[in-house]
């Protein structure tokens, strides 16, 4: 890649319909502040040691004991004694916070720690914490102020239980589902992708840059959502301008909005590993967009470097690389800070890089204020993890999340006085709906389906649970058991899906565990459902029963059979903590559905990859097969119906001025719902193949029935930009076409 200024896609539109946060409050302290010089003042005190000791994270001591690591404190205390730790991750309890922190203060200069948690949605490897939906269920609510107000939540849980910083969001743009961790993105779209993530990282570390709530962490970087063959940190091979206009927008989002941090990715990209790439960590992040905030290696990742990618003659020709190319933080442990010192010693490593790392790292650290507040109230974190509060925002986003796919004969709502229902599945009455990253939860805080059900239905109506176990678990007597209990019921709901948990019943982690179905380290070659959830749904059908099938799941899932013979589909994701809630409200209409799908759902595995903003040479037919995928970015039903009218588009404008569009949104049906306005632009002749269509706005509105509402968009002229044959970012004159609830309209932009 060339240097060149980056304009982005669609940014400028972001931050004036999505408020995005202003590219130039990127830096943390103003020059000559006194922030600032303390900052300086504390790295002249500081030798060699200190600062390459701040570029260091190590596992923390309780969490290392569950990964069976061997004395994790007989090794860590000397380290903290003489101040050559900067960071912890893992810290899961306000204590052990709290007693690192003391032991680190005992060091010469007492510089705090600062620790680090996968807080992806929610705080959810804290035993009692909020739990969101993953965040391609997030997605799908299409809700920027919802998705601001969760990291808010999170925000304030991992501060009273002593952590500061969130390894969130994940900006991936998820283009092969068979990657297991799909459910850690915002989809397909990098419009999605930007807007999602710019506001939750405004939601963790709020208003205030020089006053941070939490450290957000822009992750991966760059390029894992499309790996090769789907496996987890595949390379990529791609080009330019996919990079510039695909993958590399939403992180510059994410830098626009203030984050602070940023994860290199495992994979490489055009050959280059991430971790080695100055190009990507150096020339594009802080050259090209202003990043002032540290960059942190993923779990050994610059070990990586020599033993997988091969690129490092030894671990430490590896950290020389990663180092020189712009790793500023080394995650994990051990076999870091002595071969770094050396190195600064021998000349290979400039003295000024270590202190640009640690000096980046400090100034976080005091924007966090763990200068002067280090420890935390260990009791206070009881009444603040899952508040009522807290709980009713994830009600709230989970309710949105969902995605009614299929509703034949208006099947759903259900009445719910029927006289009997039966629920079985799978995922009916466990805690698959919590996804990944989710520490064991108290019971009393999760809603499952079936107890979600359970408190819907009327009191005469009698809710019928045939366990048909978990996934992989499923017998020929228990879908015998199922089928004979359907046959005598109004209705079945089936929930069926994927397991993403990492921990046994014991709640022992263990990321090897057969029915462990999606998640970091679950990719698969198949996206059909598992074990024999498709017996039992078929032997369920075939009673005759209206059923209903539930999908919790983090990965769209290749249902062909399911999406032509059962009457009423809900996609779940992974909806939370309130998940079950919120689905049972869905079935039995207390609330109507009103999430879009953020991510295609495949008809088979041999269409990936399969996005919707693909190139019009793309739309060449298979023999056997649609290339159309089963259901698209954007599908949605809803128990009322919308009508959309009066679009319009301005006849042509000249160049460098906004476009504004609008239309009129009524809810023609008899419910109260919301809708979500999709706006797609279409640029008609172009120096360059571009997509049939492209995201430039969306809107979540709240109607009446009745009602109607003017819904307005803006589109920045910028936003209309293309990398042009010569990969300059321009705006090319002609026609550019809009769409909006199955409504078209065209505009010219003029020459000149």
């Amino acid at each position: 890649m060339q240097r060149r200024t980056f304009g982005g896609i669609g940014l400028v539109l972001l931050a004036s319909l999505l408020g995005c946060g202003d590219g130039a409050q990127n830096g943390v302290f103003p020059s000559g502040s006194v922030e600032e010089r303390r900052t300086r003042a504390l790295l002249d005190r500081m030798t060699l040691e200190e600062k390459v000791g701040q570029m260091n994270q190590y596992i923390a001591p309780i969490y290392a004991q569950s990964l069976d690591s061997p004395d994790p404190a007989g090794k860590i205390d000397p380290l903290l004694a003489q101040g050559l730790v900067g960071s912890f991750l893992f810290v899961t309890d306000a204590s052990e916070a709290n007693a690192l922190q003391e032991k680190a203060s005992r060091a010469r200069l007492g510089i705090p720690l600062i620790f680090g948690i996968d807080a992806v949605h929610g705080l959810a490897p804290v035993r009692g914490a909020t739990i969101f939906p993953t965040p391609i269920g997030m997605a799908a609510t299409f809700d920027v102020d919802l998705m601001e107000r969760s990291g808010e939540v999170t925000a304030h849980e991992m501060r009273v239980t002593g952590m500061h910083w969130a390894f969130s969001p994940v900006l991936d743009v998820a283009r092969d589902p068979r990657w297991g961790r799909t459910a850690e993105t915002f989809g397909e779209d990098p419009f999605v992708v930007a807007a999602m993530g710019s506001a939750l990282v405004r939601g963790l570390q709020g208003p205030d840059h020089a006053h941070l709530r939490v450290l957000a962490c822009l992750k991966h970087f760059l390029g894992p959502g499309l790996p090769l063959g789907g496996r987890n940190m595949g390379p990529i091979e791609v080009s330019e301008r996919a990079l510039r206009s695909t993958f590399l927008p939403p992180f510059q989002a994410g830098v626009e909005a203030g984050a602070l941090s940023v994860m290199a990715a495992y994979n490489d990209v055009n050959g280059v590993p991430s971790h080695v790439s100055e190009e990507l960590l150096t020339n594009v992040l802080r050259h090209e967009w202003g990043f002032r905030g540290f960059v942190v290696s993923d779990w050994e990742g610059i070990e990586m470097l020599h033993t997988t990618h091969h690129v490092a003659a030894s671990q430490k020709d590896a950290i020389r690389q990663a180092v020189l190319a712009g790793v500023d933080m080394h995650m994990h442990g051990e076999g870091f800070s002595e071969p770094l010192v050396e190195l600064v010693r021998e000349g290979a490593v400039g003295a000024w890089r270590i202190d640009e790392a640690a000096g980046r790292i400090l100034r976080v650290k005091r924007a966090l204020g763990l200068f002067e507040r280090r420890y935390v109230d260990a009791a206070r974190a009881g009444s603040v993890l899952a508040s009522p509060g807290h709980r009713k925002v994830a009600l709230e986003a989970a309710r949105k999340s969902i995605v009614l796919l299929r509703n034949e004969q208006d099947l759903l709502p259900l009445r719910k006085n029927l006289k009997k229902v039966l629920v079985t599945g799978p995922n009916a009455d466990n805690t698959a709906l919590l996804g990944d990253w989710t520490a064991p939860q108290p019971a009393e805080n999760v809603i499952t389906v079936l107890e979600g059900i359970r408190a819907a239905v009327s009191p005469q109506t009698v809710v019928h649970f045939v366990d048909a176990g978990r996934v992989f678990e499923e017998t020929n007597e228990a879908i015998q058991r199922a089928a004979d209990e359907a046959r005598g019921a109004e209705v079945a709901i089936v929930v069926l899906g994927e397991n993403e948990t990492r921990y046994d019943d014991r709640g022992v982690l263990d990321r090897r565990r057969r029915e462990r179905t999606g998640g970091e380290g679950a990719d698969r070659a198949d996206l059909t459902l598992v074990g024999r959830q498709m017996d039992l749904v078929r032997a369920i059908v075939e009673t005759g029963t209206p059923t209903v099938v539930v999908l919790v799941n983090g990965r769209p899932l290749a249902i062909p059979w399911i999406a032509s013979n059962v009457p009423a589909v809900l996609e779940a994701f992974e909806p939370g903590l309130a998940g079950g809630q919120a689905v049972a409200e869905v079935l039995f209409g207390d609330v109507s559905p009103s999430g879009r799908l953020p991510i295609s759902i495949p008809r088979s595995v041999g269409q990936l990859p399969v996005h919707y903003d693909h190139p019009r040479s793309a739309e060449s037919p298979y023999v056997d097969e649609s290339f159309e995928p089963l259901y698209g970015f954007g599908h949605g039903l809803s128990f009322t119906r919308f009508v959309y009218a009066d679009l319009r588009v301005p006849e042509r404008t000249r160049r460098g001025e906004d476009v504004v569009i609008s239309v009129v949104v009524r809810n023609a049906g008899a419910r109260a719902a919301d809708e979500v306005v999709l706006l797609f632009v279409s640029d008609v002749v172009a120096s360059v193949t571009r997509p049939v269509r492209a995201l430039r706005g969306f809107q979540r509105v709240h109607l009446a029935p009745g009602e109607r509402q003017v819904v307005q968009f803006r589109i920045p002229f910028a936003s209309l930009a293309v990398h042009d044959r010569r990969m300059e970012r321009v705006v090319e004159p002609g026609t550019f076409e809009v769409s909006i609830g199955g409504l078209r309209g065209s505009w010219i932009v003029e020459q000149k």
